[in-house]
């Protein structure tokens, strides 16, 4: 219930006087010694009038607090009295100061009377409500409160004009400090006059002046002021003169100012100022009023920047808001809502600003980030540098700096701690360790436990293991980079979700590099958070991206441009672009001016006229003009009169000349010179640089206590700023400034000298240091170095010393997957090396490991021309076959990337047989010889029953108690047979058989390695392929599975194995959920180990296995379309190939075919339909694509009833690969279209028919034998067929209802309808038309469960067939 009172405004500055006198008491007690903090006012200020880091007093619980909220009331009360007299004149316009300080009326009729204008006859209306109350207030009886509250001021009155001074009255006895906290702080306040209305008269400015003295002054008027501070030995008759005179006489009589006279009840300046120009504007160097408004915006910026105003302010303050972009700051808070609005879809979003330096880029972001952090948002900031050359760290230091944030106990950042776990495997957690030492403290028990494993012994830097993860990298290059993708994808979607949404904001992208935009890309356009491709996650990421970049230095040849039209052209990806202007409008740069001085707009609006003509509103420019006024002082702070003063002439006179990269220079320079000193070796680290790398470069502590101070110096400057243990250039362009002070030698010499004097540091160290800042300090070291020979400063005789590290920094990158750096740091490597004594016997290995980590940068970087230009110096060097195979594998790779498979095979034998490893074919020449010739089934079959001799007696355990494969020429033989089964199952499949048994021959005689999992892989499908034996087929692909869990660095294979086994082996023995199911599965666990060729794989099978399984086409539609943007983004195209055929299934058969094109997604203009892509998958002689469009288009027509059609397609598709997931369904479809056709064909052909339908119906019990749950309903519906075009009606029946049973217990919905509309058929060709009917009904009730809208048309038509006729 609302309750209202109407007071005073004498009884208001008396209720607020009295809470100010209790909380002043309070205060007095806690600490009588801070009475000197009373005036307000601050003096840390350093020589060129620069903020120190002592900042405003802390107010909070202190008498200043108690004066300060005293005035924040009393201004609130002077806003709400001058919104009453704006609302009760005509023309608010025409109040302003005539010459002489009175009002001139202009004609005008104002309704206020200012006769009548005083504190006695202004009213203050509470109106309060228990909903307005505070937690702290919420049992306060407010009526009661304010009768209590007035009576304690009529009892203070009393005993004040009997001569007590109110010592004899106890006012906590009579009402709390809390009731008064009540009264003027929770309820709604308003102004309310008694006056009449009349015609105005007189100077309403002054009269306001008069009323805002004694509001501020806590009721006493101006008058009693100046009496009170009247000099006692006055004579009569000039205080007689005194007391007639008007205030204002009386002020400029007692040469007592009003500022000075409110000043010492301490009350802030800038209210002072305000009833000062109010009263007398030529008082002071006051200025006056032009309109009520202005008073009223001057009141609204006080109390909107209080710790702007309420102090006086005698530095440069540049902790000003945001100004001049309210308009952007909208744009991106709608786009933030959105994201949590809209979190979970498949669709995220990027900010983009842009614009010169000094626009305020940063600040921008760095506002946002703070109102969003009010939000509940996470923050990760990472300011590229263009003197990091390994920027990619700098992604990884942002992001480990907001986990090292997480390690405190609170609830929330342990369920995200809990998240990430869930969300990440060991593997993952130990792989995202080398990149963010934080996670050695957050999981200690995970790292612990896996680290101490044998597989990661592979970390050891001896040359023969860094070679063996060289070539783990170069077999799977793209999968590396992709699994550091995937697992950063994975850690932004643990950490984030529409609780705590995540901002990351990229500064300066325009210095990002390749690596980096390819992650970032990732983030943004790839999605982790859809469970099972289509489905949103329970707990979906929610995450904005935000970056910035130069305008002025990003054009279209430019690496970034690229990537932002790849971003505008997104699917997944919504782009908002905001372009900052270089500078913000006048008017923004004068409120700018305003909060820097503490002085209100009408008092700067001459100065800001003058910064803004010489500045153009460019917000660093004018910061570093106004420090530059400073300077040359033209722009002082004043002690007699308490504020900044300036000459506007001599200012308007400046010339500025030159870039904003000049002015800050002329700034820097009036720094004294070993402050600047400092500076320029801080600015060769680029924007900051941490105490770490300070104590590296100054090991002594007298000099790094001396550096220290230099650089808290320029702290003070506000040219750097400390934040935690860094310290940072406040603005890159000052960065850039600092360096540039420095002639080129001078640059180089300072670079080189860090990076000597860190290297000596690190002589106990490596740069294998992750678990710890050691490892950035390394690259750090080896950075400076490197950017000094730029500058053509270098030391001969430590060249093989810097080529060293630059080795190890590159091979550190490459097991970080950071391959655009690793590349980097070979090529200044080589750069170290005189290339006439590059392969001498004392640079031979050094040179040798530079140019195979090189050649293999090349690759990965997708330059093969650069790769191949090391392929021919190792070749050319190298003095044994053993030193070329690193160049060799490299080679064949890139044959394999441009699409010469022919020569990648052709090249791959020819070095199989370097390493001893020929092929036989049924000419018994070897390999090279015999190709392109193919190899008799003979030849393949002796291989295989060889192979099962060999493996008769061996078994799991047997396997791992064997000796490990040490001969180094035969493990790299084993991984060129294991690298060459991709190519060969399409360029040459019929060597498979072969490359596996040679695979498992030389691991029997040589030794197991994790490759030789794979040999027993493909001999168990081989056995199934060549020999229809599914029993050992399956029996040693289980074994291969199992043999990989245990073998030393398997386990980072298992993902492609399990893609393996259960795509072509575990349908042939388990039900096919079970297998889509752990396909789905597979996917995820490829994807984190970053094998994006096998987590492509797993996906297409599981969508293929799904369809099998009957899944509704409507959720298989949205699977197939997520797959494949997947695909296309991981350029997985050779699967795109196969995906299109299985989404092209699926859109026939719901009905969707015309209205969904898929094609243009995948291969854009090139190919934009099924007939070219079939043209050519033809012409470029991809059989195994070409008959995959073909077997697919047959099972269309079949499933559409398309008989005819079907069977000419299914001639034009074979032969098919036997024993294949291909082969299994177009044997079936073609036995059920024999049979169609056998019934209306003419005798001669029927039998022709019949006997192709009887010969798959055999081919289905060998199939059934294998997996009844698999195969039984196919094979009952076939012999139904095959009962029923041998008229054998009551064995059709029988198998037609058993076909149903079958499809309902094994869940196959789609083949349950078919057998029903087949039994149909069948029941209505002999006449049973009403059963007939049922069958129909139930079989389109299945094809609705499936979603085959196509064929559900054909079913209502055959049950309209079934409707009796009408005569």
């Amino acid at each position: 219930m609302e309750q209202n009172t109407t007071v005073t405004l004498e009884e208001w500055v008396a209720l607020s006087a009295l809470l100010e006198g209790m909380q002043l008491q309070d205060a007095s007690r806690r600490d009588d010694d801070n009475d000197d903090a009373n005036n307000g006012h601050n003096n840390n200020r350093n020589n060129n009038g620069n903020r120190n880091n002592s900042s405003v007093p802390a107010a909070h619980g202190t008498k200043l607090e108690a004066k300060l909220a005293y005035a924040e009331r009393a201004c609130k009360v002077a806003l709400l009295l001058l919104h009453r007299l704006m609302a009760n004149t005509t023309d608010d316009r025409d109040h302003h100061h005539d010459a002489g300080g009175s009002q001139s009326n202009n004609g005008a009729a104002p309704r206020v009377a200012q006769d009548h204008l005083s504190v006695g006859n202004i009213s203050v209306k509470f109106s309060h409500s228990n909903n307005n109350q505070g937690a702290e207030t919420t049992t306060v009886d407010f009526q009661a409160a304010m009768g209590r509250a007035l009576r304690c001021i009529n009892a203070f009155k009393s005993n004040n004009n009997s001569g007590n001074n109110g010592s004899s009255v106890n006012i906590r006895s009579i009402v709390g400090e809390a009731e008064l906290k009540c009264i003027l702080e929770d309820s709604v306040m308003d102004v309310v006059s008694t006056v009449d209305i009349a015609v105005l008269t007189g100077d309403i400015f002054y009269k306001l002046g008069i009323i805002l003295y004694q509001l501020f002054a806590r009721g006493e008027s101006l008058q009693q002021a100046l009496q009170n501070k009247s000099n006692p030995s006055t004579g009569a008759m000039e205080k007689e003169e005194r007391s007639d005179a008007s205030p204002r006489k009386q002020a400029h009589l007692s040469n007592i100012t009003i500022t000075e006279s409110l000043s010492e009840k301490g009350v802030p300046e800038s209210l002072c100022r305000i009833v000062a120009d109010l009263i007398n504007p030529n008082e002071h160097d006051g200025t006056p009023f032009e309109s009520l408004s202005e008073i009223v915006e001057e009141l609204k910026q006080i109390l909107e920047r209080p710790d702007v105003f309420f102090y006086d302010v005698n530095w440069l303050d540049f902790s000003s808001g945001l100004i001049g972009r309210s308009e952007e700051m909208q744009r991106i808070h709608q786009v933030a809502a959105s994201v949590q609005l809209d979190a979970g879809e498949f669709v995220n979003q990027l900010v983009l600003l842009n614009g010169f330096p000094g626009s305020g880029k940063s600040y921008l972001a760095s506002n946002v980030q703070g109102e969003l952090a009010e939000s509940g948002w996470l923050y990760v900031h990472t300011k590229f540098d263009r003197f990091v050359q390994n920027p990619l760290l700098t992604i990884a230091s942002s992001f480990d700096e907001l986990l090292t944030s997480l390690g405190d106990d609170d609830e929330e950042n342990m369920a995200i701690l809990n998240d990430l776990e869930a969300e990440l495997s060991a593997s993952a957690i130990v792989t995202l360790s080398e990149w963010l030492p934080s996670l050695h403290e957050l999981f200690p028990h995970i790292l612990r436990r896996v680290i101490s494993n044998e597989d990661l012994s592979s970390l050891a830097t001896e040359n023969n293991e860094r070679r063996n993860r060289r070539n783990d990298i170069t077999s799977n290059s793209e999968s590396a980079k992709g699994r550091l993708h995937y697992i950063f994808r994975k850690l932004v979607s643990a950490i984030s979700s529409p609780d705590r949404p995540l901002l990351i904001f990229l500064d300066d992208l325009q210095w990002a590099d390749e690596s980096c935009l390819d992650l970032i890309s990732s983030l943004l356009m790839d999605f982790n958070h859809i469970d099972q491709f289509g489905l949103a996650n329970d707990n979906p990421q929610c995450f904005l991206v935000m970056g910035s970049y130069r305008a002025n230095e990003v054009d279209s040849a430019h690496k970034l441009s690229s990537y932002l039209e790849t971003f505008e052209r997104s699917n997944t990806l919504q782009v908002t672009n905001i372009q900052l202007d270089d500078g913000i409008a006048k008017p923004d740069t004068n409120l700018m001016i305003s909060e820097m001085l503490g002085l209100p707009l009408r008092l700067t609006k001459s100065l800001n006229d003058a910064v803004h003509a010489k500045t153009l509103g460019n917000p660093l420019y004018i910061h570093a003009f106004m420090q530059s006024l400073v300077q040359d002082k033209l722009l002082v702070n004043s002690v007699a009169k308490k504020r900044w003063v300036w000459d506007i002439d001599a200012i308007k006179s400046v010339s500025i000349q030159g870039s904003i990269v000049e002015v800050l220079t002329r700034k820097i320079s009036y720094l004294p010179h070993d402050t600047q000193d400092a500076l320029k070796v801080m600015s060769t680290f680029g924007s900051q640089i941490s105490e770490e790398y300070i104590q590296h470069l100054y090991p002594l502590q007298e000099k790094q206590r001396e550096f220290l101070h230099r650089l808290d110096s320029a702290v003070e400057e506000n040219v750097i700023e400390k934040i935690g243990h860094k310290y940072k250039f406040v603005h890159d362009m000052i960065q850039q400034a600092v360096y540039e002070l420095m002639s080129p030698q001078e640059r180089g010499q300072c670079h080189f000298n860090n990076g000597v004097q860190m290297i000596s540091q690190l002589s106990t160290c490596t740069c294998e240091d992750s678990h710890s800042n050691l490892g950035l300090i390394a690259f750090a070291a080896i950075d400076q170095i490197n950017i000094a020979t730029s500058f053509g400063i270098t030391d001969t005789s430590m060249h093989n010393k810097f080529a060293t590290l630059n080795l190890k920094a590159g091979e550190r990158s490459m097991s970080r997957f950071n391959f655009i750096s690793a590349l980097s740091y070979f090529v200044h490597g080589l750069s170290f090396l005189p290339k006439e004594s590059r392969w001498s016997s004392s640079n031979y290995d050094l040179s040798r490991s530079l140019h195979e980590a090189a050649c293999l940068a090349c690759y990965i970087n997708a330059l093969p021309a650069k790769a191949n230009e090391y392929i021919s110096e190792l070749l050319d060097n190298g003095q044994c076959l053993e030193h070329k195979l690193m160049a060799y594998n490299v080679m064949v790779k890139n044959l394999v990337s441009s699409g010469d498979n022919k020569q990648a095979v052709q090249k791959g034998l020819v070095i199989l047989t370097e390493l001893g490893e020929t092929f036989r074919c049924s000419a018994g020449t070897c390999g090279v010889a015999c190709f392109p010739a193919d190899f008799s089934r003979e030849v393949i079959q002796q291989e295989l029953s060889n192979t099962k001799a060999l493996l008769n007696n061996v078994t799991k355990d047997s396997i791992l108690s064997s000796p490990k494969l040490t001969d180094e020429k035969k493990i790299w033989a084993m991984r060129f047979m294991n690298n060459m089964s991709g190519v060969l199952t399409i360029q040459k499949p019929q060597m498979l058989p072969l490359i596996a048994c040679r695979m498992v021959q030389r691991s029997s005689e040589y030794g197991y390695c994790s490759e030789s999992a794979f040999g027993i892989y493909g001999y168990g499908r081989a056995q199934i392929s060549v020999f229809e034996d599914v029993d050992e087929g399956y029996r040693w692909g289980k074994i291969s599975l199992s043999l990989l869990e245990s073998l030393e660095g398997g386990k980072i294979y298992l993902p492609k194995m399990r893609c393996l086994f259960y795509s072509y082996v575990s349908f042939w023995k388990e039900p096919f959920q079970a297998s889509s199911n752990i396909l789905l599965q597979t996917h995820t666990e490829a994807m984190m180990v970053g094998d994006v060729e096998y987590a492509s794989i797993s996906a297409f099978f599981y969508c293929r296995q799904c369809l099998v399984c009957g899944q509704n086409l409507q959720l298989a539609e949205k699977e197939c379309k997520a797959i494949m943007s997947k695909m296309v983004q991981m350029k997985q195209i050779q699967m795109c190939y196969g995906q299109v055929n299985t989404y092209l299934f699926v859109l026939k058969m719901n009905g969707n075919y015309g209205t969904v094109n898929p094609f243009p997604e995948i291969f854009g203009d090139k190919i934009t339909n099924e007939e070219e892509l079939l043209q050519f998958a033809l012409e470029s002689g991809k059989q195994i694509n070409s008959k995959g469009i073909l077997s697919n288009r047959c099972q269309i027509a079949f499933w559409l009833g398309r008989y005819e059609e079907a069977a000419e397609l299914s001639e034009k598709a074979k032969p098919l690969p036997k024993m294949s997931f291909m082969e299994v369904y177009h044997i079936f479809c073609d036995g059920l279209t024999a049979f169609q056709l056998a019934r209306v064909s003419s005798a001669s052909n029927a039998s022709k028919w019949m006997a192709l339908g009887e010969e798959a119906t055999a081919r289905f019990r060998f199939y059934e034998q294998c997996s009844k749950w698999n195969w039984e309903n196919n094979l009952f519906l076939l012999e139904a067929e095959c009962h029923r075009c041998n008229l054998e009606e009551d064995k059709a029946k029988a198998k037609y209802e058993s076909s149903i049973k079958s499809a309902q217990d094994h869940r196959f919905v789609h083949e349950e309808g078919l057998a029903l509309e087949f039994y149909g058929d069948f029941l209505l060709s002999i006449r049973k038309t009403e059963e007939a009917k049922e069958r129909y009904a139930s079989a389109r009730v299945c094809y609705e469960k499936w979603g085959a809208h196509a064929i559900i048309s054909r079913v209502e038509e055959k049950i309209g067939r079934t409707a009796p006729t009408t005569s």
